[in-house]
C-alpha cells in the first residue's frame, strides 16, 4: 500500500510539472504572437505618420507660397 501511495504521488507530481510546462508554454507563444501583432501595428502606424507628415509639409509649403493669395 505504500509502494501505491507513492507511485501515485510521482505521477501527480510528475502530471503537476507537466501541465505547468505547457500552460507555461501556451502562455509564452501567446505573447510571442501578440508582441509581433503590436510590431505590425506599430509598423503600420509609422507608415501612416510618415504620410501624414509628408502631406503637413506639402501643405504648409503651400500655404507659405500662396498665403499673399489668401488675403
Amino acid at each position: 500500500m505504500k509502494d501505491l501511495k507513492i507511485q501515485l504521488e510521482a505521477y501527480t507530481s510528475n502530471i503537476i510539472v507537466w501541465a505547468i510546462l505547457i500552460c507555461t508554454m501556451v502562455l509564452m507563444i501567446a505573447n510571442i504572437v501578440t508582441i509581433y501583432n503590436i510590431y505590425q501595428i506599430i509598423d503600420s502606424m509609422w507608415v501612416e505618420i510618415e504620410h501624414i507628415k509628408e502631406t503637413n509639409i506639402g501643405l504648409f509649403q503651400f500655404i507659405e507660397a500662396h498665403k499673399d493669395d489668401f488675403n
